[in-house]
């Protein structure tokens, strides 16, 4: 695809009261009403993302025009809730391009969910002792703990490269298929940082040093 854009989720229930990760299961948690709101925002700013490539692709032989689009969400509630209250402000619009004679709708052609883009596992509930699994993850480092029942960084970078390569490189390989221009990616904080580890070959000390975006923030790669 010519472009991708990496998006985290809205701000969440939990963002805001840890004690609910105590009471749902982490694949349950929603987004607040600020967190529809911040989604709603951030649409609008891919629209305008998406209509400043297409300007300048239409002054670029070398650049085609964004009109077909699929989105890589995480299965998680708060990223298909961060998904759909985007979506209305990008699909189905005209691409504001200074030449009319270019001008075409963007359509969101795929909606894939995607396991390999979830949360890190950090066990099956998280419960009284999850501050002690937090003391230890200072000492191992945030990379290499493994959660009891659950993941260390390390594993969510292994399934981050084996999404990357398996299927976001793959997006235009199939037979008789309608090229995809652009790929938006609706995930997790951790996670958005170990797409940009694995792709910018970032050293262990580098992506220990750096931290989650704000919800909504945008990658443009």
């Amino acid at each position: 695809p010519e472009l991708v854009i990496l998006v985290r989720h809205g701000e969440s229930e939990g963002n805001v009261d840890n004690t609910v990760w105590w009471k749902k299961a982490d694949h349950e948690i929603e987004l607040t009403r600020k967190g529809q709101q911040q989604a709603a925002e951030a649409g609008k700013r891919i629209n305008n993302i998406l209509n400043s490539y297409n300007n300048n692709s239409s002054c670029n032989n070398h650049r085609r025009i964004i009109r077909n689009i699929h989105l890589h969400v995480s299965p998680f509630e708060r990223t298909i809730q961060t998904a759909k209250y985007a979506l209305p402000y990008f699909d189905n619009q005209y691409n504001n391009i200074k030449n009319e004679q270019q001008q075409q709708k963007r359509i969101v052609k795929e909606y894939h969910l995607c396991t390999q883009l979830r949360e890190q596992e950090f066990g099956n509930t998280q419960n009284s002792q999850f501050c002690q699994y937090r003391e230890e993850q200072k000492k191992v480092g945030r990379f290499w703990y493994r959660f009891p029942t659950g993941e260390s960084g390390a594993d969510v970078l292994d399934r981050v490269k084996s999404w990357w390569e398996d299927s976001l490189l793959n997006t235009n390989e199939r037979y008789d298929y309608e090229q995809c221009d652009a790929v938006i990616v609706f995930s997790h904080g951790l996670t958005v940082r170990l797409i940009l580890c694995q792709l910018f070959s970032w050293s262990i000390n580098t992506f220990h040093s750096v931290y989650n975006a704000r919800n909504c923030d945008l990658y443009v790669l």
